[in-house]
Formats: structure tokens, sequence, C-alpha cells
């Protein structure tokens, strides 16, 4: 089927948003019958082996992968933003894909902290009330989501132990196994003398490996190019039996009737050699201790004050939200100063201009590689196109001096 697209739009204060759905095969069936989507064994009980809590009704993580799957699996640098996070599934999955498939997409959760009806109930018994730490504490963000998260990432809880278990992972890779040999000393070929005889043999091997209908008088051995087993009847046959053999890869078992324990192991050298090991394609399953390489950062949403914004005094406080707006990379940087007139920060590949009249000494400090996004803070959109044209980033983007209007929809500009 050829890609298929479909866009839909709305708007948002004016601005136009547009989601684009790529479909590169086949449509996404109506009902997912995989047990992997089991929200009971890979929802409920993933998050017991996780947290050794309890959380109602968790989505089963696989779900919620092969759900991202369809939106961002040739989107390896893209950013998921989930409103409503709950226990943090959208977050663990990303961290899931970008292990399978080497990505380095984003995922930004929101969630309140919110404690359930019984635990708010019970709480407000003992005289508690929202806001205070241990009311707090019981909240769904502190007691689930966050904690999730960062056993997850790290591999192991707070108290140093690891988590048992394994992810399930669409990689797969090729297993060698050794084929299999057994003698069957308790019979002879001189006994096996009727085709009812040597079908009894056969039956126990078992008609899914051998069918007795392969059986006739005088067959020495079986080979069959559409069943995994093979047996000799009679050890004299043994140059006939390994020519039939050969490039039969299918055959993964060998029963040999003979008496000569020398001779049984000299089959299976000879046949080890012509056939070698088999190989099978297995899934690919990751050690939850393992935990994921990423960068994790947790964020309490407040209000600051109007005019101390509207002033540009708190770039302190506004430094953390271009830090995943410019990829997310390194550790998080903070600055002790609330104005200072330049950020240059190689280990994050940003940088920032607050002061205009800095730029030259900007221009002579930033470095020539590693810089990928650099901020101008002006409210003129000519000086701002115009530094734009002195650096190589790759990205520019205009921060108003007034912060709040950067985060308004469709009031910031970037240059390329």
């Amino acid at each position: 089927m050829d890609s298929v697209k479909e866009r839909m739009f709305t708007r948002i204060s004016g601005a136009r948003i547009e989601v684009i759905l790529r479909r590169e095969s086949e449509p996404p069936k109506t009902v997912w019958v995989d047990p992997l989507y089991n929200a009971e064994a890979h929802g409920t009980d993933l998050l017991k082996t996780i947290l050794s809590g309890d959380f109602p009704y968790p989505k089963s993580l696989y779900a919620v992968h092969d759900s991202l799957l369809f939106a961002v699996l040739d989107k390896k640098d893209a950013l998921v933003l989930d409103f409503f996070a709950g226990s943090g599934a959208t977050l663990h999955a990303v961290n899931l894909l970008n292990a399978e498939d080497g990505g380095h997409r984003r995922c930004i959760m929101v969630t309140n902290n919110e404690a359930s009806s019984d635990e708010a109930n019970e709480l407000r018994q003992r005289g508690l009330n929202p806001g205070d730490k241990e009311w707090e504490s019981h909240g769904i963000c502190q007691s689930v989501t966050w904690p999730r998260t960062k056993y997850s990432v790290n591999g192991k809880r707070n108290d140093g132990s690891n988590i048992v278990g394994e992810y399930y992972t669409t990689l797969t890779q090729d297993i060698a196994y050794s084929r299999t040999f057994r003698r069957l000393d308790f019979v002879t070929a001189e006994m096996l003398n009727t085709a009812a005889k040597k079908k009894q043999i056969v039956a126990l091997i078992g008609k899914e490996k051998l069918p007795q209908s392969l059986v006739k008088v005088n067959t020495k051995f079986i080979v069959s190019e559409k069943h995994p087993a093979s047996i000799l009847f009679d050890d004299s046959a043994v140059p006939e039996w390994l020519e039939a053999l050969a490039e039969q890869d299918q055959v993964r078992e060998f029963y040999v009737i003979t008496q000569s324990t020398k001779l049984f192991t000299e089959i299976k050298e000879k046949v080890s050699e012509l056939l070698g090991d088999y190989y099978v394609q297995e899934q690919v399953k990751r050690p939850m201790s393992e935990g994921f390489s990423t960068n994790v950062e947790y964020f309490r949403l407040g209000f600051l004050d109007k005019n101390s914004v509207s002033l540009g005094r708190q770039f302190k406080e506004i430094l953390p939200l271009l830090w995943p707006k410019s990829g997310a990379i390194g550790k998080r940087p903070e600055v002790s100063e609330d104005e200072p007139d330049m950020l240059i920060l190689p280990q994050n590949r940003f940088a920032i201009l607050l002061e205009e009249s800095s730029y030259a000494a900007f221009i002579e400090q930033l470095p020539t590689e590693g810089i990928d996004t650099i901020y101008f803070v002006t409210n003129s959109e000519d000086a701002f196109h115009d530094m734009s044209l002195g650096v190589k980033a790759t990205n520019t983007y205009q921060l108003y001096r007034d912060y709040v209007d950067n985060f308004v929809i469709g009031s910031r500009r970037n240059s390329r």
C-alpha cells in the first residue's frame, strides 16, 4: 500500500496546528489480540514489579509502545507529549522504543498530584490537607509517575535493589542450537523386519516430527524435506543416509538404531560436520535491571511574579524550559545570576545571548562547532534576523524580553 497521509486541523488561540499521521503499510487493526497487550500482565503486574505498589488500570506497556510505532517509527527525534500521564506508561514506552532502534525521541509528561479518593478520605480523617507533605507523598505524581520513571530508567529502586524481569522487544536475533542425537540400542535392525515394527519405533518419536506413513517394508532410513526428525534403522546404510541428509537443514533430531557406541559417536561427528548447527530467530529480551540511557528531569509547575517576568528578571526560572527545547542533551544547566549577558553551553549544544550589546563578544566566544541552537533575547525582529545571519547554528530562536510572550502560540519567530 502506498504511504497514506491523514491530516487533521484545529485552531488554538488563532494558530493552526497541523497533525500528520503517516501509515506506511496496512492501517492498525480495530482489535489487538497479542498477549503482550494484556493490561493485567503487562500493566498492573509490571507496575507492581517496579514499584511494589498498586495503581488502578495501568495500560500495557506494549500496547502503548505499539501505538507509538504508528506515529513515530520513522521519527527518531520525535517529541511525544502526554497531557494525562497517569502511571507514566508513555515515557516508559518511548524509552523502550529508543533502546530498540537507537532513537532520541523525547517525551513530556504532564500530571497532577491528586491522591485517590480512598486515600484522600483517610488523610482528611487524620487531619491532613492538600499541600501537606504527607498528603503530597500519596499523590499520583510523587507515588507512581515519578518513581516509575526513575526506577525504570535506573534499573533499580532507591534502596539499591535491582528490578527483576525482562522487557519484550521488537528486535530478533538468530540463535544457534546444536542438533540432537539419540541412540536406540534396545532394538536391532534384525528385530525390525516388518513395516509394522518400524512404525512402532517411529510412533515413539511423534507424528508431528516424523509420520508413520513414511515407513516402508525395506526402509533403511527416513529423511523427509518436510519433517524435523530422521531415523536410521540399519547402521550399515550410513553412507546412503548421510548422502540423503545433505542440505536437509530442517532436520534437527536424529535417531540411530545401533549397538555400537563407537559407530554412534562417529555418526554424530559426521552429521554435525555435514549440517552444523541450526539457527532459530528469537525475540530479543532486555533485562529491566539495565535501565535506559536517557536524561530525565522532574519539574514542578508553579506561578512566577508577572511583573518580574515582564521585566525579564526571571531568566533563571525560564532556562529549564529551553533545555528540552534544545534536545535535552547533557545535564540540565542552571545559573546563579538572574540575568547573565550570555550563556554558551557546549555540553548542552545550545547558547543564549541576553544582551544585544554583547553580540560581538558572544560571536568571539562561540565555538565553531558543537552549538546547534542559539536563542537571542531581543524585541527587535530586525536585530534578531541580523544576529542570526552571523552564526552557523542549525536553529536560531527569538526570545522576547518579556518572557511571557515567548510562550504564547504564534509569537515566537525562528530564522530557519
